[in-house]
């Protein structure tokens, strides 16, 4: 399982579909390693810190992972690029150490990581490519290439080859059958894939784990643990794609409801910047909380909500998504509140709260407002019903699909 993004859980663990595909194929007999970066995304852990070797291979939660060196890309995007590149050529030189797999499940950063499949196919490995995101459509949604830039032309035919040439493509977004069709890239449309080899696989939640851990782990907070006021929850990355400032500009609106508080978890580099702009046009409504919760403890945390919050830049996911924060709000059974108006939407379509693209921050706030207004019945109606999609997408019932491509 090639993720350079991947890392042991306890350790500011990222990418957990990854890790719990490995836990389950491992349980299925699979003798599986997990490759990844030495650096851990997102964090100053470094598992090759101090040492000079390429790699280094080590168990984690039963798991065995490769650590292969990687540079600090900080929050720059070229050198972010580079690093994804460079981490896909170096699987040839630790080639010794991983072995001679007989099937690879890349999980793409396209088209910087394109060279796995070149290291899979020298392997004679089956190539199961893994799609969490889609670059580079991501690039151009958000401005950082023009849709005629020749770069970016090149960038859809790699990753059209890399779709074509996979044994399988699996991917995290429901309306992935329709992507590729947008694009004419499919057989009916003169194009090289057959949607047969394209399969949808949700990262999904999972329950037990979840619910355990709810139990067992709390935070001592007198904000997030007060009774008296009406905690609206954002948890997750405070970067540009995340738009939480379309939060702040609702907080604004929401100065009149004093027992009303927007709680705000996570980090990023947007997050300094919205820090002093609350502190600057006196929003006292808004509590900036920890950067980083450990995964144990953030079911407690979206437990206390009375709403949970997903927040998007406009148009985000136009294809469906499978954010891992979107599910542990589902099992979280509270209503749901999100700003992006997803075409392919679980929240709307089963009822679980208010999806919406909202025109500014007053409408924004206004659905906030809407959702905090629910009677106990209709609380307790999507407390059901959130616990009910959440075992839809119970991780064991999404790994077993991913089994079935292993074994065809």
């Amino acid at each position: 399982m090639v993720n350079k993004d991947a890392a042991p859980i306890k350790e500011y663990g990222t990418h957990l579909r990854t890790i719990k595909q490995a836990h389950y194929l491992q349980e299925l007999g699979y003798d599986v390693k997990i490759i990844c970066s030495a650096r851990v995304y997102n964090s100053d852990i470094n598992h090759l810190e101090g040492k000079k070797d390429l790699c280094i291979e080590e168990m984690h939660d039963g798991v065995h992972f490769v650590f292969v060196r990687s540079a600090n890309y900080g929050n720059s995007i070229v050198k972010r690029a580079v690093a994804y590149l460079r981490f896909a050529l170096r699987l040839r030189r630790v080639a010794t150490r991983i072995g001679k797999p007989n099937i690879i499940v890349h999980t793409s950063r396209i088209p910087f990581d394109a060279p796995v499949y070149c290291f899979a196919k020298r392997c004679k490995a089956r190539y199961i490519l893994d799609i969490t995101d889609l670059w580079p459509m991501e690039f151009e949604h958000f401005g950082l290439l023009k849709a005629k830039s020749p770069i970016l032309r090149l960038f859809y035919r790699i990753e059209r080859s890399l779709y074509s040439k996979a044994d399988h493509v699996v991917m995290s977004m429901e309306g992935c059958h329709a992507y590729i069709t947008d694009h004419k890239w499919d057989k009916e449309n003169g194009g090289p894939i057959d949607l047969n080899k394209v399969h949808y696989i949700n990262n999904g939640i999972d329950l037990d784990e979840f619910d355990r851990n709810a139990k067992e782990y709390s935070i001592d907070d007198s904000d997030l643990n007060n009774p008296d006021i009406t905690k609206v929850i954002y948890l997750g990355s405070v970067r540009k794609a995340n738009n939480v400032g379309s939060l702040i500009d609702a907080a604004k609106h929401l100065m009149s409801n004093p027992d009303l508080r927007i709680f705000i978890y996570g980090d990023g580099p947007e997050r300094e910047a919205l820090e002093q702009r609350c502190l600057k046009e006196g929003f006292c409504n808004v509590l900036f909380k920890q950067r980083w919760i450990e995964p144990q403890y953030v079911p407690y945390v979206l437990h206390q909500a009375d709403i949970n919050i997903l927040n998007y830049a406009q148009g985000w996911a136009p294809y469906g998504g499978s954010m891992n924060k979107m599910f542990i709000s589902f099992a979280a059974g509270k209503p749901i509140v999100c700003n992006a108006g997803m075409p392919y939407s679980p929240i709307r379509d089963y009822n679980l709260g208010i999806d919406q693209a909202f025109a500014d921050g007053r409408e924004y706030a206004d659905a906030i407002l809407k959702a905090s207004n629910l009677s106990h019945k209709e609380r307790e109606e999507i407390h059901s019903k959130c616990r009910k999609v959440a075992e839809e997408y119970h991780i064991p019932n999404q790994n077993r699909k991913l089994v079935t491509l292993c074994e065809l």
